[in-house]
């Protein structure tokens, strides 16, 4: 019998109605004969929430803190998941948190990194038939500290748990499902018609993580890669499988892969003087030039920065095309005043003042997927 672990969000969780739902999904799956295991996030707009309470009361909030306030959603999503599992199989769902299943991490609260995943009583309630519930995105630090994993740490909770029980369950995989079925050459809400993408390499995925696509955290991704997990997103509603992630090389016969599109960076006009390195080394950054392009995710404004935004294409072609980047330049510089311009062998990223439109979008879209 093949494991699966499968990881929920927020939006799958959000009600009573649709916890339900997604417990008599799972207990169908089991029905077949897969082993599982289940890792949730938050119920959608939880952690929001919290964070909020923390910054009502202070500008600066202890880390350690705002780390044992945050986990708290994560534990109500994984004992109302058990109750609604186990409303429908008596007995059959057991919550843990991320402690309980020895997620060790190091001492980088708010970011914590995972160091080792013990999972002993992971294993002893999968060989009694049972079907773990497991918090995402938290664990305990080597100083028996809770901690947690950073925006979209459920994802690489699911990805470090497979490859855990792997040892245990060879054939195991990891299925991480949302409300998007998978990668698509373009956000769907922005382009029209984007293509999805069935398989990606990792080296790939990881691009378009990194860029700001939000289908899978970028640590996630490098976690599995590392570790040699094969990733598959689907749709929580159905349990539709999109996009596969895994060493297989698919961009060879697919030149271009998707266009990723960020509205929340910033820059900062400065040389590379002592502030701006100080700064440079609490936020992922690109400099080019005088201007220092910040990467800033839900984070407060930096003092002296202004807004910017990217639009990147990512695919193994892009040198090979050097007419089409040059007319991706041309496009946005008639929409919007260019910062700065980074390419590499599988990523174009120009970044720009204004915000981008639909219209400008399609075009670029259009330009590497419709000709």
């Amino acid at each position: 019998m093949p494991l699966a672990v499968q990881k929920y969000g927020g939006s799958s969780l959000a009600t009573p109605d649709l916890i339900r739902a997604l417990a008599e999904r799972i207990v169908a799956r089991y029905d077949t004969g897969d082993k599982l295991v289940i890792v949730v996030s938050a119920m959608g707009g939880t952690t929001n929430s919290l964070e909020a309470k923390a910054y009502a009361l202070s500008d600066d909030p202890d880390p350690r803190e705002v780390d044992m306030l945050i986990s708290i959603g994560e534990r109500e999503s994984i004992s109302l998941m058990a109750i609604a599992v186990n409303n429908i199989r008596p007995g059959l769902a057991v919550s843990f948190t991320g402690s309980q299943i020895g997620l060790i991490t190091d001492t980088n609260h708010r970011n914590a990194r995972i160091l080792e995943i013990k999972g002993d009583r992971l294993i002893e309630a999968l060989k009694k038939g049972r079907i773990p519930i497991i918090a995402g995105f938290q664990g305990v630090s080597v100083e028996k500290q809770i901690t947690t994993l950073g925006r979209g740490g459920s994802d690489t909770t699911a990805v470090a748990v497979t490859a855990a029980l792997s040892k245990e369950f060879p054939d195991a995989v990891c299925e991480i499902y949302s409300d998007v079925i998978g990668v698509y050459s373009g956000d769907p809400k922005l382009v029209e018609s984007p293509v999805l993408i069935k398989n990606l390499d990792y080296e790939t995925m990881l691009t378009i993580s990194s860029l700001g696509a939000k289908v899978l955290k970028d640590a996630a991704v490098d976690y599995a890669h590392r570790l040699g997990v094969q990733i598959s997103t689907g749709l929580s509603s159905s349990g539709e499988i999109g996009t596969v992630i895994s060493n297989e090389a698919t961009l060879d016969r697919n030149k271009y892969a998707s266009l990723v599109y960020n509205d929340r960076l910033r820059f900062v006009n400065a040389d590379l003087n002592d502030k701006c390195f100080e700064m440079m080394s609490k936020i992922r950054y690109l400099q080019r030039s005088a201007s220092c392009v910040l990467k800033i995710y839900d984070a407060p404004d930096i003092i002296g920065s202004s807004k910017c935004f990217s639009v990147a294409i990512t695919g193994s072609g892009l040198k090979s095309d050097p007419e089409k980047l040059e007319k991706m330049t041309d496009i946005l510089e008639n929409a919007s005043n260019i910062i700065a311009i980074e390419l590499s062998e599988i990523k174009f990223e120009v970044y720009v003042r204004k915000s981008v439109g639909k219209d400008t979008l399609n075009l670029i879209h259009d330009l590497f997927f419709r000709t």
